[in-house]
């Protein structure tokens, strides 16, 4: 009688300390099915001990269902405000002056006139760069834009772990990174007659910033192209599932 009592009571306890290492698994993931993982584990706990359930009590049971569902929103709040969504879409326009901020002149209204300035959009790529704290992946065509090429020097310099995959390793910025120890992968051997034409960064494992802009002055400068910058989990993974496909497979 005494077990049939201290049963329910140390499976309450276990079931509470399961879904808090449960959160915390998937809340170091990333991962956006967190929420419905932890009502799997509820589902789980029933099944286990569904010998109790059928000896508890309508408030006992009730009890259990509502700290379930008050589990599952507050673990909802918790991720929707640890992981809230960044995104961002810049475009550069060709050959569009730079604003008067970057030309040195004075201004009242440079939140205006940045909007088209393609070195205002290269410093908001080169600020997200800058916030890697432990792995910064970079897949990139073409890699001869200095200022780019020395946010990554940078990250490697605070202890970023940095790796590089190219299509070619010809350009004197790729050979500095190369000679300060960053590690680089390039497109070559029995791959080399098809073009690595990748563009894109991995931030952490968790941010990504693609599209169709190369690191190059020409990109950046004179082309039309854009950059779309996430934190989308379910948008980077694909991208670090393929960066470690590249990774093994060249040389």
């Amino acid at each position: 009688m005494i077990l049939q009592q201290v049963l329910p009571t140390c499976a309450d306890k276990l079931l509470s300390i399961y879904i808090v290492h449960l959160y915390l698994f998937y809340y170091i993931l990333g991962l956006p099915e967190i929420c419905y993982r932890l009502y799997y584990g509820y589902i789980v706990y029933f099944q286990l001990f569904a010998v109790n359930i059928k000896s508890m009590t309508a408030i006992r049971l009730l009890r259990s269902i509502t700290l379930a569902c008050c589990s599952a929103a507050f673990t909802t709040f918790l991720y929707n405000y640890f992981h809230r969504e960044e995104t961002e879409v810049l475009f550069f326009y060709g050959t569009l002056p730079i604003c008067n901020l970057h030309r040195n002149i004075a201004t009242t209204t440079t939140s205006i006139q940045n909007n088209e300035c393609f070195e205002c959009k290269l410093n908001i790529i080169i600020g997200w760069l800058n916030k890697a704290k432990n792995t910064l992946d970079v897949c990139m065509y073409m890699l001869n834009h200095e200022l780019l090429a020395n946010a990554v020097i940078d990250a490697h310099k605070r202890g970023v772990n940095v790796r590089i995959i190219l299509n070619e390793d010809n350009l004197n910025t790729t050979w500095a990174m190369g000679n300060m120890g960053i590690s680089k992968k390039v497109n070559k051997g029995k791959h080399n007659e098809h073009l690595m034409h990748h563009k894109f960064v991995i931030i952490d494992n968790k941010k990504i910033i693609l599209g169709s802009l190369n690191w190059t002055k020409a990109s950046v400068r004179a082309n039309w192209e854009n950059s779309f910058i996430t934190n989308n989990c379910e948008l980077v993974n694909p991208f670090r599932q393929e960066f470690q496909k590249l990774w093994k497979q060249f040389n």
